[in-house]
């Protein structure tokens, strides 16, 4: 299947519904805030040229050469037709100057997800996604960091949030990591 590749708004309700359905609440910022960050992008993949049919979306961050997939969604009628892959593939391609990075739940903590915490991950290393030495905590869990297109040394990931942080207005409450 063909994909077409359209950035977008936070104002689009195709993908606002595509957002709340495929992440848990604790795992969302305010959908607002996705394109809060300098280099922030929100792209609607779809299955037609008019952009019409929503197959899936990409919000990314690239900044100082890492491009963050903050989060990578399949509409549930594309889903188990390859096109998670085809979208790792794009934005591997999209930006192959940059070292693409994606946190992901860790497999190595209890929880009551392990088994699709581990599915995901091994999701990611078939697309060619290698572990990195960074993890973090937010919202009561711990989130690993893969990479491809390159590797990060320890402590990078984390320090470029915290220079994102910083450069915010101090009166706002950063959401995220």
């Amino acid at each position: 299947m063909k994909l077409y590749y359209k950035e977008t708004t936070t104002k689009d309700p195709q993908i606002l519904d595509l957002y709340l359905d495929a992440f848990p609440p604790k795992e969302r910022v305010p959908y607002a805030d996705l394109l809060r960050w300098p280099g922030s992008h929100l792209v609607g993949v779809y299955s037609d040229p008019e952009h019409t049919k929503l197959a899936g979306m990409i919000d990314y961050l690239d900044y100082k050469g890492i491009c963050q997939v903050r989060y990578l969604a399949i509409d549930p009628a594309f889903r188990s037709h390859g096109l998670g892959s085809k979208i790792l593939e794009w934005i591997k391609e999209e930006k192959k100057e940059a070292v693409i990075a994606i946190d992901v739940e860790s497999d190595q903590v209890e929880c009551d997800n392990l088994e699709q915490r581990k599915r995901r991950k091994a999701f990611y290393y078939r697309n060619g996604f290698v572990d990195s030495p960074d993890s973090y905590r937010w919202n009561g869990d711990v989130f690993e960091i893969l990479v491809a297109n390159g590797t990060l040394s320890p402590g990078t990931f984390v320090a470029l949030w915290k220079e994102l942080f910083a450069a915010q207005d101090p009166n706002e409450k950063p959401k995220r990591v």
